[in-house]
């Protein structure tokens, strides 16, 4: 395997990067995704709908984040050839580059300082965790991505020990795997995976739960129980990076992180939502038409007025987040949507407080797209419309006039983005 076009010198460091800018880990990509959470992307997408998808979010996230972070986990350790072929198709995806030439995006890794060293402790890692070894024509292909510029650093050491105790602890709270027989099973099988590195991971524990006789709901269990684990494990082991909780799974409404001291529900961070909010703003034909242009043209906007939208609409997670915090996927319940709703209460009094700030108007505005949002999660669904007439008086009646009264003013940078790239906008 030829390395020579792997840079030799130094890269950032992790912890000065996240000091300084608002970083967010982009894990969707990783293999333990598409097995535990998306597995029904592997029947009934495609590969390039999935690169696309990967493609929309990483420039969604990048609206509201400073830098987007991949880890070369991510990239390396996919035994599963639909997903390799995923990971193989966002990477050498052009806008893909111009992140990367933008400072937009970042690899980061481990096992030194440099880009040589963050990707062979990456290559001998995923050797050594795989049934079978990746071939050495794929690392070779993927090595122009690494250089000094476009990776950080985050440790020298192997990183991500003990993730098999949190992760037991997330199992053993699920209601599902009760019997004592099934958790053994599948303590053993975590037992026999982590002969091969010493650690928990998907690609050397999937093989061994793949042999257990599971019910299609206990494995759901299992995979839910080692996503949360690992993002329990990310939030503590990479402080003042977020590790957002996509909308994949019920269960991930209950994912937290801590973010300046406040304790906020990480799915909030998801592009999903912010596609949810930007709905507001941009047509779909839109949003195509920003992801046609060239990477470099959206970073001319990125200036003062972007910055000011940025901090309005992370405002807002912080402030949605403690309004919501009561509601969980096991305890909902129809009357928390009645007409004395402790949430509708919050978020009208929230409203009122924050009258007198600069760009309050953004931040009412994220509130609507996520009152509305919950019609459109699957599992919020049901209850809310089970009282739909009296969660509409509450909630949604509000922010709907609010943000029909709205103007394209009402956020600098949004009017900006829509006269760079002449798009319609859904006021046209």
């Amino acid at each position: 395997m030829s390395l020579s076009d792997i840079s030799r010198f130094s890269s950032g460091s992790l912890d000065d990067l996240a000091k300084g800018k608002r970083a967010v880990l982009y894990e969707e990509l990783a293999e333990y995704f598409y097995l535990f959470a998306r597995r029904g992307a592997l029947r009934q997408s495609s590969v390039q709908q999935e690169i696309d998808y990967h493609i929309g979010n990483l420039v969604l996230v990048s609206l509201y984040f400073d830098v987007v972070l991949i880890q070369t986990a991510t990239i390396f350790n996919a035994t599963d050839p639909f997903v390799r072929k995923v990971a193989d198709g966002v990477l050498v995806h052009p806008k893909f580059r111009e992140m990367l030439d933008a400072n937009a995006l970042k690899i980061v890794g481990w096992g030194g300082n440099t880009p040589r060293d963050m990707f062979q402790a990456a290559e001998g890692f995923s050797r050594s965790a795989a049934d079978s070894a990746p071939n050495a024509d794929r690392f070779d292909a993927v090595a122009s991505v690494f250089n000094s510029q476009s990776t950080v650093s985050r440790t020298s050491d192997q990183p991500d020990a003990d993730i098999d105790v949190l992760f037991r602890n997330r199992l053993e709270q699920t209601t599902i795997i009760r019997r004592p027989e099934e958790l053994a099973a599948v303590n053993s099988a975590l037992e026999k995976s982590m002969e091969k590195t010493g650690q928990l991971v998907a690609v050397s524990f999937n093989p061994e739960l793949n042999k257990l006789e599971l019910s299609s709901q206990g494995a759901d269990a299992v995979g839910v129980s080692f996503i949360q684990s690992w993002h329990d494990h990310l939030t503590s082991e990479i402080p003042g990076v977020i590790t957002y909780a996509p909308l994949t799974n019920p269960v991930f409404v209950d994912q937290k992180v801590v973010v300046s001291q406040s304790v906020i529900r990480s799915f909030l961070y998801s592009p999903q939502i912010f596609a949810s909010f930007l709905g507001g703003y941009l047509r779909a034909k839109d949003f195509n038409e920003i992801l046609k242009r060239p990477y470099s043209d959206l970073m001319v906007v990125k200036n003062g007025d972007w910055a000011r939208f940025v901090d309005a609409y992370h405002e807002a997670i912080e402030v949605v987040s403690s309004n919501v915090g009561h509601l969980t996927h096991a305890e909902l319940s129809a009357d928390q949507f009645g007409q004395d709703s402790t949430w509708a209460t919050n978020i009208s009094a929230a409203v009122d407080s924050s009258s007198d700030q600069a760009d309050v108007n953004a931040f009412i505005e994220s509130l609507a797209m996520l009152s509305g949002l919950i019609f459109s999660i699957p599992f919020l669904g049901a209850a809310a419309k089970s009282v739909g007439s009296l969660f509409g008086k509450t909630v949604n009646q509000t922010f709907h006039t609010l943000r029909q009264n709205a103007t394209l003013e009402i956020s600098p940078f949004i009017n900006k983005l829509l006269r760079h790239y002449q798009l319609e906008g859904v006021r046209a």
